[in-house]
């Protein structure tokens, strides 16, 4: 976990907000992270060009308020803006191809979400509340295969990071952890989130860091 902390230090207390917290205006899609802004050794996923789009969330009526969100949405990487529906948002798909032998490589996505002025702010205090109503002790949501989730929410600046756990029920199998985090700047919620592994990796305050270094370059903050 010292990666994630050291994330935390850099970010410091006001998250990734620029001066005054204001949002700089310009298209959301380019202060997302590109090629040229990866870390070395990470690419953008395949098919990646057509997964940073821009719009509006979709219609139809949300399935209920984040703050009483199921606790076994957490590890699905839309459950955010299904239930607390942005403005605008984007998202690219990021990952590590293996180096050989025991490397896994990374696989993992960016998203950005813009709100109404005022609006981001409450939606990651619901994320928190809904993820610490989740992480309560003996929580565990039983799959339908035989597995359980269990969610577990430590502070990350002034946002958050959230582990959710997958075992096969009676221990038997491996473990799989999903984690996300999630940072505020002004009225836009930067999300970074990596797929499952067996163990948490080192590499997610890796991408976080360069994901906010690539917002704040190219919001000029």
């Amino acid at each position: 976990m010292a990666g994630v902390v050291a994330v935390g230090v850099v970010l410091g207390g006001g998250g990734c907000a620029g001066r005054g917290g204001e949002q700089r205006p310009g298209r959301l899609r380019d202060l997302l992270l590109s090629a040229e802004r990866l870390p070395p050794g990470y690419v953008l996923r395949a098919g990646a060009a057509g997964l940073a789009t821009t719009g509006a969330a979709g219609g139809g009526a949300s399935p209920g308020p984040l703050v009483a969100v199921d606790c076994g949405e957490f590890d699905t990487g839309s459950f955010l803006t299904r239930h607390a529906p942005p403005l605008e948002d984007v998202a690219v798909g990021l990952e590590r191809v293996p180096a050989g032998g025991r490397d896994r490589g990374w696989s993992g996505r960016e998203s950005l979400e813009r709100y109404p002025p005022g609006r981001a702010g409450r939606v990651l205090a619901d994320l928190r509340a809904a993820a610490l109503r989740c992480a309560a002790a003996g929580t565990a949501v039983v799959a339908g295969s035989g597995s359980e989730r269990t969610v577990a929410v430590e502070p990350l600046g002034d946002g958050l990071l959230l582990r959710v756990t997958r075992r096969a029920t009676g221990g038997g199998g491996p473990t799989w952890i999903d984690r996300t985090a999630v940072v505020r700047s002004g009225d836009v919620l930067l999300v970074v989130q990596e797929s499952g592994g067996e163990r948490e990796s080192a590499e997610l305050p890796v991408v976080l860091g360069a994901a906010v270094a690539a917002y704040r370059d190219a919001a000029g903050e």
